[in-house]
């Protein structure tokens, strides 16, 4: 019996991650679930026994739902040739590249896949597919969004918050970025910074954390520095701006409250935080209510694609 683990938050595979079996034996699978999300995980071709301490008892599936923390051992029998391929059933995971594929060694060409090159190569094209997000936020104090281009590698995004008042401010950032190593945990990226705020025609001064002198009401600035994914999906973000200003920010989004409720917050060394909540009425729809410390509270409507 062969036996592999793999921990389904190490996601993106390349055209080498097979998983190499041999006809006639049983293999096992033990899969950790380190992600704060749920996976259906379906094997092509084949039934496999869900072990879990079950015993005899040990229901036969295709597909399990692993929770978020479990841990789940899998059995099946390399019993049908062929390159076979096991994937979270979630759209999304499994064009982001979590997958792997079951082939077997030594096993005959197969007559119908001419350029097997070629063929792999499509196989994994859905992981380097760019796709494209919006988001609008339709609130009481002002406007803040969203758009953003991205693939499993590269993301290009901009953000803005638009107040209705000159001294609420307006704000521009725009980010491009690349992914290193396979768990993208990790985002060097350069970046570019625009804000205007009037507070009747006086330039205020503002000190961060570190003691540095920076202004909101007229600026624009080159920068680059990184994001890092922390435990939780809270993002940690590090910047250096051209004057030599720096800032560090904890963000993280869409934390999971509810069914229908989703939170979420913002801190960073320029003594701007930021606290959200929203319900989710359709797909693409929710209400929202926070607090922004440059803008103070809102409600609104958020639009999302």
């Amino acid at each position: 019996m062969n036996r592999y683990v793999w921990s389904l938050d190490n996601k993106v595979v390349s055209e080498t991650d097979k998983i190499l079996i041999k006809k006639g034996e049983n293999v096992r699978l033990v899969l950790y679930n380190g992600s704060m999300m749920r996976h259906p995980m379906h094997l092509h071709g084949h039934d496999f026994r869900l072990l879990n301490g079950q015993g005899d008892f040990a229901p036969l599936k295709n597909i399990v739902d692993i929770m978020p923390m479990e841990t789940d051992t899998l059995e099946f029998n390399a019993n049908v040739e062929g390159d076979w391929f096991f994937h979270c059933h979630i759209l999304y995971h499994m064009m982001s590249g979590m997958g792997r594929v079951f082939t077997y060694e030594n096993q005959a060409a197969n007559p119908l896949i001419t350029n097997p090159k070629k063929a792999q190569r499509q196989l994994f094209a859905d992981d380097r597919r760019f796709h494209f997000m919006a988001e609008n936020d339709f609130a009481t104090n002002g406007n803040d969004g969203m758009l953003m281009l991205q693939n499993t590698r590269w993301s290009i995004g901009t953000e803005w918050r638009l107040g209705y008042h000159d001294y609420h401010g307006y704000e521009v950032e725009t980010h491009l970025g690349r992914y290193i190593g396979k768990m993208q945990w990790f985002m060097p990226f350069v970046g570019f910074d625009w804000r205007y705020r009037s507070e009747g025609g006086i330039d205020i001064q503002e000190k961060n954390l570190f003691n540095q002198t920076n202004t909101k009401d007229k600026r624009g600035l080159l920068s680059a520095g990184f994001v890092y994914t922390l435990p939780m999906l809270v993002n940690f973000q590090a910047e250096v701006f051209t004057t030599g200003y720096a800032r560090l920010q904890l963000m993280r989004e869409d934390i999971p409250l509810g069914r229908r409720l989703r939170g979420s917050f913002m801190v960073n060394t320029d003594k701007e935080y930021m606290l959200g909540g929203r319900y989710i009425l359709k797909k693409n729809l929710s209400l929202s209510l926070h607090y922004d410390s440059d803008m103070g509270i809102g409600a609104g409507l958020t639009i999302n694609y």
